[in-house]
């Protein structure tokens, strides 16, 4: 898992060309009463970085994802990845990377794909619920999805997203789905006023394809680069 995430975080560019947006995460559990001491160290290697496109958040794990503490996600064009500026050497990336791993008790999960759809910039909105599961018909999914998160738009201040998982993706998830809302408050009022709205559930229900779900779990993102 090291030498993988060692060799990710040091790629400029990808030679395939997507459309759209991709991600990769690492999931790991912290020691006990390191978590500020974690985004001291992520703040002095990213905290200043330029990206080509998309960026990193650091996120901590609130509800649902058992085994793990923090995730480390990096986004962006997969066509256009990697940093604008540079590391000027290796030895840089080896000292971060010893540090880091100082705090870590171990790295529990990791995968990658694709950002499908995505509505929503708001970075106020920076407590998230995923639901991870697995889709028989990706493209009816889409269809479904595009058209309930339009039908509920007023409902929703933060970002919503669908995705694809196209490289580990958690008990064989294919697909998962994205919410954002202030804090957990915020984020049961909303699901329950989406709730409300039952013709446009059972429509979405209906052309959405067969589904089956694997998890969803609560994260809080505590930094963005």
């Amino acid at each position: 898992m090291k030498k993988l995430f060692y060799m990710m975080f040091l790629i400029t560019s990808m030679t395939y060309a997507q459309s759209e947006n991709a991600f990769m995460e690492y999931q790991f559990k912290a020691k006990k009463g390191t978590a500020t001491a974690i985004l001291a160290l992520t703040d002095e290697f990213w905290g200043d970085a330029e990206f080509k496109s998309g960026g990193i958040n650091i996120e901590a794990f609130n509800i649902g994802n058992e085994g793990s503490t923090h995730r480390i996600v990096l986004y962006g064009d997969p066509a256009n990845w990697g940093r604008a500026d540079s590391i000027s050497n290796a030895d840089k990336w080896k000292v971060f990377s010893h540090k880091l791993n100082n705090h870590i008790d171990k790295w529990t999960h990791s995968s990658s794909g694709n950002v499908v759809s995505w509505s929503g910039d708001n970075e106020d909105y920076n407590y998230v619920q995923i639901f991870d599961f697995k889709a028989s018909d990706p493209r009816a999914f889409k269809a479904a999805h595009d058209q309930i998160v339009s039908e509920m738009s007023s409902l929703f201040k933060g970002e919503i997203g669908f995705g694809s998982y196209e490289i580990g993706g958690f008990n064989a998830a294919t697909h998962w789905v994205h919410i954002s809302a202030k804090n957990w408050s915020d984020l049961i009022v909303t699901r329950r006023k989406m709730k409300e709205m039952t013709k446009s559930w059972d429509q979405y229900y209906k052309k959405r394809g067969k589904v089956e779900h694997v998890r969803n779990y609560t994260a809080k993102i505590v930094k963005r680069y």
